[in-house]
């Protein structure tokens, strides 16, 4: 689908759309700070220009200026045009800015990128939600680049919403390993925690997670013991247990809102 195309904001995930979009249509790019330049990108004196004759406009900015990204393009995008959100922001916040975007008679996409962009086009996949014709639209672009895009059948929120349960999943692994390395490392144990890690990572499959919450429902109690325990071991070094004291704090709350069903687990 040939299409003109602006990008709001140039850092990694923006430069790395705007370069795989450059390759099949133009596209013209701008950043609030000095943008270095990218392969295929015409480089825009400010955000208007380049949004000035865009059929489809991408913001990749953080949620804090996502609504400064739309009031630029109503104000000097063609009228129609897409604009696709990709900030992580909370589900009720893209709700708003798909209101005002309606208001303004611009097609509004709420996009979230679900996994790094470093990884490349073909294994990038994009949730898109929202206005039915602006999602049709922009999954045709960015499969052109491309792109693993899925369409969901819901409003401006939906595809926030899938991204923000896998943040809370993935970042919060991300500080749960940080944590117990620390921890780790503080008993002279990195390198026999770090193996253990990966195998207890690697070894999980649909059972094991089951697993873990039936053992929870049954022994929340224990469990809270362990993670107090291992608090303190942790702060008895120095060191921080933020994430295993919160964890005895969830385990406590099982007594009295149970465990989730899980699922398909």
């Amino acid at each position: 689908m040939s299409a003109r195309i602006a990008v709001l904001g140039l850092g990694e995930a923006g430069s790395t759309f705007a370069r795989s979009l450059a390759v099949h249509t133009a596209v013209t790019g701008w950043d609030p700070f000095a943008a270095a330049e990218v392969e295929g990108v015409r480089l825009a004196a400010s955000g208007e220009e380049a949004v000035a004759d865009a059929d489809a406009v991408l913001a990749f900015t953080t949620a804090a200026h996502s609504a400064d990204a739309l009031t630029t393009t109503i104000a000097a995008a063609p009228r129609a045009a897409v604009h696709a959100d990709f900030a992580t922001a909370a589900p009720v916040a893209k709700v708003e800015l798909a209101d005002r975007a309606a208001a303004a008679g611009i097609r509004f996409a709420d996009a979230a990128i679900m996994a790094p962009v470093r990884k490349g086009a073909d294994r990038t996949p994009v949730l898109l939600s929202g206005d039915a014709e602006a999602t049709a639209d922009l999954r045709a672009i960015l499969r052109d680049a491309g792109y693993l895009v899925e369409v969901l059948d819901g409003p401006a929120g939906t595809s926030a919403a899938r991204k923000l349960l896998r943040s809370m999943l993935v970042k919060g692994l991300t500080g749960v390993m940080v944590e117990s390395l620390r921890a780790a490392e503080a008993q002279g144990l990195s390198d026999w925690f770090a193996e253990h890690l990966v195998e207890t990572l690697a070894g999980l499959d649909r059972p094991t997670l089951a697993g873990l919450l039936d053992g929870t429902r049954q022994h929340s109690g224990r469990r809270i013991e362990e993670m107090e325990a291992a608090a303190e071991m942790a702060e008895a070094t120095g060191g921080r247990a933020d994430i295993a004291r919160a964890v005895a704090e969830v385990l406590r709350s099982v007594a009295t809102d149970g465990v989730p069903d899980g699922g398909r687990l």
